[in-house]
This record gives structure tokens, sequence and C-alpha cells, in this order.
């Protein structure tokens, strides 16, 4: 899918992405994870602000970019929730006498 990204020239003049369009909203790269290039293609893998993971290929002759893959964020587990303290047991309640009411 191609897509439009906002990249800055680095000291060798290769593209880097510092921002991308996905869905009408502008995600900020947070980090460049990796980065790897084939003959015909530079790979990177970002993250962005909401822990989600993608890899965008540029392709320097044609100076378009696609979105490659996308990754959900790491999935946290769940705070364990407190055992509730079950109400303290009432012992000896059969052996109480029963209540006889006062006759006036």
């Amino acid at each position: 899918m191609r897509i439009c990204v906002h990249s800055n020239r680095g000291i060798r003049g290769e593209e880097t992405p510092c921002a991308f369009y996905l869905g009408g909203r502008r995600l900020h790269i947070n980090e460049i994870l990796q980065r790897w290039q084939d003959a015909t293609h530079h790979y990177y893998e970002i993250t962005v602000d909401d822990g989600r993971r993608f890899v965008l290929s540029y392709e320097p002759g044609l100076r378009s970019w696609e979105l490659a893959a996308v990754f959900a964020p790491e999935m946290r587990k769940p705070k364990p929730k407190p055992a509730a303290q079950p109400a303290p047991r009432k012992f000896f309640f059969h052996f109480r006498k029963p209540r006889v009411a006062k006759v006036p």
C-alpha cells in the first residue's frame, strides 16, 4: 500500500522517515528499530506513539514509500484483581439460646 511519508536526508543522502500518514492521521515515528536493504528497496522497522510497529519500504529509483507490514503493540497482561475477603464466619451459631419475646 502506497503511503505519504515525511523524511529527512541523512549525511550520506539516504532518506530517513520521520512521520507518515495512515488513514488520514499523521503518525510520528518514535524510533527506527532496524533498517536493511535489498537490490531495489530500503526497509525501515519503526515504532509509533501507541506502540504499534510498522515496516516501511522505500524505492529510491521511484522515490516512493510503501507500507510493507503492521504489527500490533505488545500485549500487556491485565493486573491481577485482589481477592475479595470473605465475611468473617460466625461460630457456635447453632448453640445460641432462642430469644423469647416478653409478654406485657
